[in-house]
């Protein structure tokens, strides 16, 4: 190789050791700078496979940067916690067909409510990660053991949350 010259190094494998941890910093760079924006790469997937994006929200434009942050983490998730979108598509594949556009519509609907005010700051926010895990395993477990009442337990957590922010 170019970069290595012939050289004694004080340490055993020498050359060898120092030419693995230079390849080993390179493909952690290259894969590191690969990883950097998976939005655009699930847009490129879009894009050449001809469908939408995994994910369908918008995030309302009136919420800080750290709101947005915060927001996209709620609706996407992280490697704690499922977001919204997986929830949302896991129970609608659970929901009985001629409930499906209601149903759609529902969970949209309070997946924008909770985010908007789970991404405010720790200091004003009125809901807090366990009653997001609460309501989640509420509307996880219907659509398991009753999707027939999924349109219950959607109401049910809108007055819940309804309550919380009054």
């Amino acid at each position: 190789m170019l970069f290595f010259r012939q050289h004694q190094y004080p340490f055993p494998g020498g050359a060898v050791t120092v030419r693995r941890v230079f390849s080993g910093v390179v493909v952690f760079s290259v894969l590191l700078s690969l990883s950097g924006s998976p939005a655009f790469a699930n847009e490129a997937q879009a894009a050449l496979t001809g469908r939408t994006s995994v994910y369908q929200y918008e995030i309302p434009g009136n919420l800080s940067p750290e709101e947005k942050k915060w927001f996209k983490t709620f609706q996407e998730g992280n490697f704690l916690s499922e977001g919204w979108q997986k929830i949302s598509a896991d129970i609608m594949a659970k929901t009985p067909p001629a409930q499906r556009p209601s149903q759609k519509v529902a969970l949209d609907n309070l997946g924008r409510k909770i985010g908007m005010e789970w991404c405010r700051p720790n200091a004003v926010r009125k809901v807090n990660s366990s009653m997001l895990q609460e309501w989640g395993d509420i509307l996880k477990k219907t659509a398991r053991k009753n999707p027939q009442q999924l349109a219950s337990a959607i109401a049910y957590i809108d007055q819940e949350l309804d309550a919380v922010l009054d």
